[in-house]
């Protein structure tokens, strides 16, 4: 019988799934098709057609320790054996927050919520709520979910390149359905800038709530901030009191248990966490100071946080066997180093072909970029990428069973047998070139 292929599944799908896929980000920005898998274990997945891939995707950064981990799937059997349910909290729950709240330095109480996107929104309300301030800074280009608040000026193809860095960014990419008055309480700003920071501080003192921020920017590939920056976002907070929020959902866990903030000694307010946090099963985080978080439930005038499914115990028994293997002596000791050597082989294979490329990855997140051989610093320097190469590139290593879409990640599960293998492949790609 032949098999279909995956523009044919998505003609299909899109019969009874607007656009054939249930997420607008499955559309591989290389190929423009998304992704459909019979199944997935460890580092590799299988498509619909049969052919297996080696995942650097590992659904954007959100598998850490590998599809289908056996300790995670014991864990979600014996919930399910034992009846799980939702709208309820367990003892499962409590030992799921009580090693949260010893491993992440930010973490004083907790709160479950069901995505990142509802978890950056809550610290969001929790920083407005808390302070009696409505606006709130963010950086132009770093991605928070999907609510109406953070979706302009989310990637780098929605930053204000024109901004000199004296002034406040524009607001781009707001998209249809998100109202105007939005950005009066939204004030993108570069990062890695702190005099305009606190020139809108001191200007807005008494307006400002909030400020918002990536510790490690993988949506945008791997862009980089400094402790120095860090220590002078938090100074300028206290000074203004303003709610400090860092959002790892998507950095959480990739440098270590003690998280990005951990990495660069700098504790926020809140921290917002998820993905990988729980391998793949949905669920998502707001951690934060217990002066702070106890606003959820000030008897005179609170800041609503609930849901029907947060904290469901799929996600609690998924979480809890993550934090189990994570927070085992030597788990990053080993993990860690093998995923530097593997850059530092990808560098040095594309330089033996003189293959115009840089590797700049942090703990298990990653990118390629694609044009240069000069580091990236800056989003401006992404202009000296080649966009129609990269396209070549990355959809080469598909053919070859490469499988990039965005937020490249080395899993635990990319052993070392994987990686050579994974560098074997990458060498045919290159031929091609």
């Amino acid at each position: 019988m032949t098999k279909k292929t995956l523009n044919e599944w998505q003609r299909e799908a899109s019969v009874y799934i607007t656009g054939g896929m249930s997420s607008s980000f499955r559309a591989n920005q290389f190929t423009g098709v998304p992704m459909y898998a019979e199944k997935a274990d460890g580092a590799r997945f299988i498509d619909l057609a049969g052919k297996e891939y080696i995942d650097f995707f590992m659904c954007h950064g959100a598998v850490l320790l590998g599809h289908n981990c056996p300790e995670v799937k014991r864990a979600l059997i014996l919930s399910i054996e034992k009846g799980f349910f939702a709208g309820m909290d367990s003892p499962e729950t409590v030992t799921f927050a009580e090693k949260l709240c010893r491993a992440v330095p930010a973490a004083e109480e907790i709160r479950f919520v069901n995505s990142g996107s509802e978890g950056t929104l809550l610290a969001l309300r929790l920083a407005r709520g808390y302070t009696g301030k409505d606006k709130i800074i963010r950086i132009d280009g770093h991605f928070h979910g999907v609510h109406d608040y953070l979706l302009a000026n989310n990637l780098v193809s929605k930053v204000d390149y024109e901004n000199d860095g004296n002034r406040a960014s524009r607001t781009i990419g707001r998209t249809a359905g998100i109202p105007y008055i939005i950005d009066q309480v939204v004030i993108p700003i570069p990062w890695n800038n702190i005099e305009i920071m606190e020139r809108i501080l001191k200007e807005q003192d008494d307006e400002i709530g909030g400020i918002i921020m990536n510790v490690i920017d993988y949506n945008n590939g791997c862009f980089l901030t400094t402790s120095k920056y860090l220590q002078q976002v938090r100074m300028l907070a206290d000074k203004y009191n303003v709610v400090l929020i860092f959002d790892e959902i998507l950095s959480g866990f990739k440098t270590g248990v003690s998280c990005g903030h951990g990495y660069y000694g700098v504790v926020p307010d809140i921290c917002t966490l998820g993905k990988a946090l729980t391998n793949d099963v949905p669920m998502g985080i707001v951690v934060g100071k217990k002066e702070i978080m106890s606003k959820i439930m000030d008897p005179v005038n609170p800041v609503i946080a609930g849901g029907t499914f947060s904290g469901n115990q799929l996600g609690i028994a998924a979480g809890n066997a993550v934090m189990d293997i994570l927070c085992r002596p030597g788990f990053y000791r080993e993990y860690l180093p093998r995923v530097e050597k593997f850059y530092e082989e990808l560098k040095k294979l594309f330089n033996s072909y003189g293959f115009p490329a840089v590797v700049q990855g942090l703990g298990a997140g990653f990118y390629i970029y694609i044009g240069t051989d000069k580091p990236l610093e800056t989003y401006s320097d992404l202009k000296r990428t080649n966009k129609p190469l990269a396209k070549d590139f990355f959809t080469s290593c598909i053919r070859h069973g490469l499988y990039f879409h965005t937020d490249f990640t080395v899993s635990a599960a990319h052993d070392q047998g994987t990686l050579d293998e994974a560098l074997s492949r990458f060498e045919d790609v290159l031929k091609e070139f």
